[in-house]
């Protein structure tokens, strides 16, 4: 049952001078006007119509529609159910409805699966004080009489969805310790934790059944952001771009946006905190997402003036982690770089160069400020002996491999704009690309030392590991021998196979993170079976160029241009996100094979490319930007009983076509 249309909203810190602006009502109380003047004008509360609430069904799938919260569980055994009133925000005396509530019986797993969400995820994106929910989880469970806003009610089943399926990723790492590869019997869930704790899709799906009752508040923004969380660890899908959109819109409705410590006093502490970190990880989702699709920010950075996240909090031990503190300026870096270089009037060679030159220069800059840690992980090691090198990879932590990986993958994404810009004169295209394929070699050795934390799979994805691959390939099929081949193929390898095979075995359901299209490409390209590759024997990092000239013109001693003033000819869409949920479209003849630069010598290179795209079938899936948008994807689950079977391949459900629909 829809939920009744709420009242007007009374959303504290919505406007800096603490003024609700959120409705006609609201404007005349905040300016004065008496009560009796709005009654008995048209400025009374009139219901428009708006139905589209924040937590309004919005999934493709209908996951979120096809269950209540009143619905029972898979096995009631293992859960027990309290009625629970709910506020609706709004006026002076805010509407109440009860909620079903299914909580699970083993308390003591409760604690211990909190305790690993709290302990390794919410450290890195800290959505809540710790305790703050506990005290609000035990009220559940005590079966205080209080309102519970439905938001918290969501965020409490995602919670427990993530911690359940870290402690299974972790639990899983244990079991193939020891194994060159992951182990093609894959294990059952069941065989990992207790026999009564539901499965972790469970509790998603009663997160599902609260989600269409959130209301424009703090804690409906929580949950949203962890909905969109748990997405992400299932797929990379377009449904998760305007997901974030919708982080951005509601974030500025709750006036996020403005600094919380300058709102005359309307804050405690504490609230203030949580507005600015909150702030800042839908900053960080916006700015992430938008430099891997090329696509405008939801809000430009001047349209704010929250700070940045910090640690000082009176009596709070320090509860999040360096890579989340050092993410803030590199999502203003990746901000710089979208309006600089992705925006449609700047596109002359000249501007594109000046702006590139700064933004890597303030890149430089902040790898400059890192702690003295992250000295050597950029460069000065050319010298060193091999075991020397090769200690310096295998002390990454799991804090700095992630902000290692944000920082090389910045770079690539900023070069990426210029090697592909056909405009930009080679020696300025072969710098960028040669700087490109060694940040994509060091990034894949990245995430090969993660391999070790389990829990890093829920701050990464897939797709910088094909982006990287394919810059790799590129460099390749234009001659470019910054790698040895063997290097490559070993380099590839990790990143098409090795790596999405481990990194993502619970979660994905976008073949478990892989991209059969650059691996195809990957295979004809080298003439290797990715498959047959053995694991390199501690690989190790190599320098980067610093850009420390006025102009890029001058190279580095490092760089081996191309023997030939030529690029390969490769679709764009092959170095942005892959949605195989999509079928490929035609790909025409000249595109695919380099025909008409053949005078230069690029067909021999270009043949395998055009063998590997132009799938009539379109088998290998979508490349690059997304074809029509009267194709969308449903986003199904993986049906509990295949998840039983043990069965963690390739699973997605069908493309549906319907014009000039889009449900996403």
């Amino acid at each position: 049952m829809q939920p009744p249309h709420p009242p007007p909203l009374e959303v504290k810190g919505q406007d800096p001078q603490s003024l609700d602006m959120s409705d006609t009502p609201a404007i005349a109380k905040s300016f004065g006007v008496h009560p009796l003047i709005v009654s008995e004008s048209h400025l009374a509360a009139q219901d428009d119509g708006e139905d589209l609430a924040v937590g309004s069904y919005g999934l493709s799938s209908g996951r979120d529609q096809n269950i209540t919260d009143a619905s029972p569980p898979y096995d009631p055994n293992f859960w027990f159910s309290i009625f629970v009133p709910t506020s609706v925000p709004g006026g002076q005396s805010p509407a109440v409805s009860k909620l079903t509530i299914w909580l699970p019986k083993d308390r003591n797993m409760v604690n211990k699966v909190v305790d690993v969400y709290f302990t390794h995820l919410n450290i890195h994106r800290p959505v809540f004080f710790r305790s703050d929910f506990e005290r609000r989880l035990n009220a559940l469970y005590d079966m205080e009489n209080v309102n519970y806003d439905p938001g918290f009610v969501c965020s409490m089943y995602i919670i427990l969805a993530l911690g359940t399926l870290s402690e299974l990723n972790c639990k899983a790492t244990l079991v193939d310790s020891g194994l060159k590869s992951p182990s093609d019997s894959p294990i059952s869930t069941k065989k990992l934790l207790p026999g009564e704790w539901p499965e972790y899709y469970e509790f998603f799906e009663r997160a599902l059944a609260v989600k269409p009752h959130l209301n424009v508040t703090i804690d409906s923004l929580q949950a949203l952001i962890l909905l969109q969380w748990y997405l992400y660890t299932e797929r990379q899908g377009r449904s998760l771009w305007r997901l974030v959109g919708t982080l951005v819109r509601l974030s500025i409705e709750l006036g996020l946006h403005h600094d919380p410590t300058s709102q005359n006093n309307t804050f405690t502490e504490e609230e203030a905190q949580l507005r600015i970190r909150l702030w800042g990880i839908v900053m960080l989702h916006d700015r992430g997402t938008s430099i891997l699709l090329g696509r405008p920010l939801a809000i430009a950075p001047s349209d704010s003036n929250t700070p940045h996240p910090s640690r000082h909090l009176t009596g709070q031990p320090l509860d999040f982690s360096e890579h989340f503190l050092l993410s803030h300026p590199v999502a203003e870096i990746q901000a710089d770089i979208i309006n600089a270089l992705h925006a449609p009037s700047n596109k002359a060679p000249d501007a594109v160069m000046r702006h590139a030159t700064r933004i890597i220069k303030s890149l430089t800059e902040f790898r400059r400020q890192l702690p003295e840690s992250y000295t050597y992980y950029f460069g000065g090691t050319e010298d060193w002996p091999l075991d020397k090198r090769q200690e310096l990879v295998r002390g990454i932590t799991e804090d700095q491999g992630l902000t290692l990986l944000k920082i090389g993958i910045t770079k690539i994404l900023l070069l990426r704009v210029l090697f592909r810009l056909k405009e930009l004169d080679y020696m300025h295209r072969s710098k960028a690309l040669d700087d490109a394929i060694v940040a994509s070699h060091n990034i894949i050795i990245v995430h090969n030392q993660l391999i070790r934390y389990p829990h890093a799979p829920f701050f990464i994805s897939p797709i910088p590991l094909h982006i990287a691959a394919m810059v790799i390939l590129y460099g390749h099929m234009s001659r470019c021998e910054r790698l040895s081949r063997q290097v490559m193929i070993e380099d590839v390898w990790m990143a098409l196979d090795m790596l999405p095979r481990f990194r993502w075995r619970w979660e994905r359901k976008d073949l478990n993170g892989g991209h059969p299209l650059i691996s195809t490409l990957a295979e004809k390209v080298l003439n290797v079976d990715l498959r047959s590759v053995s694991p390199p024997k501690d690989p190790v990092l190599l320098s980067e160029s610093d850009w420390e000239t006025e102009t890029v013109i001058v190279g580095s001693p490092s760089m081996s241009f191309p023997r030939q003033a030529h690029f390969a000819e490769i679709p764009t869409g092959l170095f942005y996100p892959f949605y195989p949920e999509s079928q490929m479209g035609p790909i025409r003849n000249s595109q695919a094979s380099g025909a008409n630069d053949d005078r230069n010598g690029s067909n021999e290179n270009s043949q395998p490319l055009a063998a590997t795209v132009a799938q009539p079938d379109g088998s290998n899936g979508t490349y690059g930007h997304q074809p029509s948008q009267d194709s969308y994807m449903l986003e199904e689950i993986v049906p509990p009983s295949i998840l039983a079977n043990g069965h963690t391949g390739a699973i997605w459900m069908n493309v549906v076509s319907a014009p000039h629909i889009d449900r996403d």
